[in-house]
Formats: C-alpha cells, structure tokens, sequence
C-alpha cells in the first residue's frame, strides 16, 4: 500500500526541485545594438544640422545574400533595373522616433559639438559604460573651464542614463540586465568615436582609438 507524501515534505521536493533551474533571462543584444548605433547617428546627424553643416550620410547596411526566388517568380522592376533587394534595405528603428527618445537625442545633440573638442583633446574619454569620464584637467587651467567641463559630462552622463532605460522599454529588457544595455551601448559609441578618442576597454584598461 504507498503512502503520501506529507504536505511539508512535498514542498521541500518543490523547493530543491526549484533551485536546480536555471533561468535564462533572454538579452536581445542585436537589437539593441541596432538601435543604439541608429540612435547615435542621429545624434551627430542633428549636432551636423545645429551647426549648419552636411550631416553624415548613414553608413551602408551589412551585406547580406538574399533569399532564393520562388519557382517561376520573376524579379520586381526595381531589381531588375538597379540590382536593389529587399534585404539590403535600411529601416530606420521605429524607436527613434518615440518621443522620450527623441527629447534625449536633442539634448544630446546640443551639446555634441562641444564634448567633442575636449574629447579630441583627451580630456574626457568614453567609458565601458557608455559615460563619458573625466580623464585629464591638467589642459584646463581657468578653473571655470574646470567646472563648465565636469558640468557638461555630469549632463551628457545623465542624458545617456536615461536613454539605456528608455531602450530597455522599448526593447522589454528588464531593468536587471540595465548593464549588458549599457555594455552595448558603449561598444556602438566606441565604434564610432573619431580617430584619437580616448576608450576604455572591457577590462577597464584605456587607450586611444
């Protein structure tokens, strides 16, 4: 004749039962970095247009084979007369135009120019984190200068703050994994940098671009 199981032995099994799965907690790191890279173009394209300049045209989009056609289907006009392909189109991230980030790509594009310059200079330097950091005072002697730069980072840095959570939303990325957004980020900022610019690595280790 078998016995039952007593209720608190039965949750004890549960229990065991339930440490032993792993969770994995899906990051949807492509998109992310799509989004992140589309993102930071717009930030120089709109810092290009404040200052009256051509801004820079969006770079090519990765090459990729298209599918084999259909038995008997025929190629549309379009690739017929320009070689164009529905996988080598580029759309733009329908993010970019949500109105939370756009504020942040505007403010952030006001002051693009200006970070910039101490950037170049190797005053400030992009971070693992996808901040910027103060790297070198010791250019700047006028003290204003000092505190107009530390009060320009601490804007910039806290813009980017809000941007990281703001792409968690629009990619339902749990605020938990907030640092493999910012991780990403940074690489996509890195990429981009200009020549010179001062990175840090994922090791925490600093060198110029």
């Amino acid at each position: 004749m078998s016995r039952r199981m007593s209720p608190a032995l039965l949750l004890l099994v549960a229990a065991t039962a339930a440490a032993c799965v792993t969770v994995n907690v899906y990051f949807p790191e492509a998109a992310v970095k799509d989004l992140s890279q589309q993102i930071e173009q717009e930030v120089q394209r709109q810092a290009a247009l404040r200052a009256g300049e051509q801004p820079p045209p969006p770079p090519p989009p990765p090459p990729e084979d298209p599918p084999p056609p259909a038995s008997g289907q025929q190629s549309s006009l379009l690739d017929l007369l320009f070689g164009v392909t529905p996988a080598h189109a580029q759309v733009a991230a329908p993010e970019i135009t949500n109105p939370a980030i756009r504020k942040l790509i505007e403010s952030r594009s006001a002051r693009y120019a200006e970070l910039q310059t101490y950037l170049e200079r190797g005053i400030l330097g992009e971070s693992n984190k996808a901040l910027l950091e103060v790297r070198n005072l010791d250019a700047l002697t006028d003290l204003k200068a000092r505190a107009d730069v530390q009060r320009l980072v601490r804007a910039e840095n806290a813009d980017r703050e809000e941007l990281f959570k703001e792409i968690a939303a629009a990619k339902n990325v749990d605020l938990s994994q907030l640092d493999r957004v910012r991780a990403t980020y940074a690489e996509a900022i890195q990429q981009g940098a200009r020549p010179g610019t001062w990175i840090q690595d994922p090791g925490g280790s600093w060198k110029q671009k």
